[in-house]
């Protein structure tokens, strides 16, 4: 039996051409936020980062991952390679499994252990992922949701690592914000409990949305977050709630980076 090769990994430069394509197809202009003109001496202070961003609506991802692979490759971080963290569900799809692997450089799910591994002794420099998850199908695609898991905080404790916060706003447009009226509530009841509780206190629920055409003006911010937790407190029983505390925190920057955005960048 033949021993699988696995594919050499790719550098953001490598992903640009297709980011580029991608980034005509979705939307008009960039627009660089606060933070942003800090983002060459982070790439060369720190060679590896764990890049969290923002998901916005459930295809938000699209063009927001293509203005990564973009302002990665000209500000800098062009030979840096990255690796991502998505949702499972991804890779049980046939078609769809070998689309999300090219794309995270990853042949399924990583666990905690393995994104660690994969920072500390891989080729791999930055990491990303978008913590909100499948949570995104709540919400208006502006606000922040919850975060499924803060163990990303334990990923950049652990491996010695920043986090680079990196908000996008605009992709909002490629959702469409609908309220759940209370008749609803049975369909609602047959959801995941996650699911249930994330709409329950949003109300609303968003639908993927292309009727408005390209994005006008895609925002972009970014900001360094170095570790709160010191690798001993990991390690103490309230590693748990405190894992869980700096995450929420993280999202609070996350949605204030985002709100800063609206503000300046107008889409319309």
């Amino acid at each position: 039996m033949k021993r699988r090769v696995e594919p050499m990994p790719r550098c953001y430069n490598d992903f640009l051409p297709a980011a580029d394509r991608l980034a005509r197809l979705l939307y008009r202009e960039e627009v660089y936020g606060p933070g942003m003109e800090t983002l060459p001496a982070i790439l060369e202070k720190h060679p590896k980062l764990l890049v969290i961003m923002n998901h916005g609506p459930m295809l938000g991802p699209a063009p927001a991952l293509a203005a990564l692979v973009r302002v990665m490759a000209h500000n800098g971080g062009g030979q840096r390679v990255p690796f991502g963290v998505a949702w499972r569900g991804f890779y049980q799809v046939p078609g769809l499994s070998q689309l999300a692997s090219r794309f995270t450089q990853a042949s399924g799910d990583l666990g905690v252990d393995e994104v660690v591994e994969r920072l500390t002794s891989g080729p791999f420099n930055d990491c990303g992922l978008m913590p909100e998850g499948e949570l995104c199908n709540a919400g208006n695609g502006v606000d922040v949701q919850p975060f499924r898991s803060h163990r990303f905080v334990e990923v950049a404790v652990r491996a010695g690592i920043p986090i680079l916060l990196l908000a996008h706003t605009g992709t909002e447009r490629l959702g469409q914000p609908v309220h759940v009226p209370s008749a609803a509530g049975a369909l609602v009841g047959r959801l995941p409990e996650h699911m249930r509780r994330a709409i329950s206190q949003s109300g609303v629920v968003s639908v993927p949305w292309l009727i408005g055409g390209r994005i006008p003006r895609l925002g972009l911010s970014c900001e360094l977050l170095e570790p709160e937790l010191g690798f001993e407190e990991l390690t103490s029983k309230e590693s748990a709630q405190r894992v869980s505390a700096a995450g929420r925190r993280v999202r609070a920057r996350l949605q204030r980076l985002v709100n800063q955005l609206v503000l300046e960048v107008d889409n319309d």
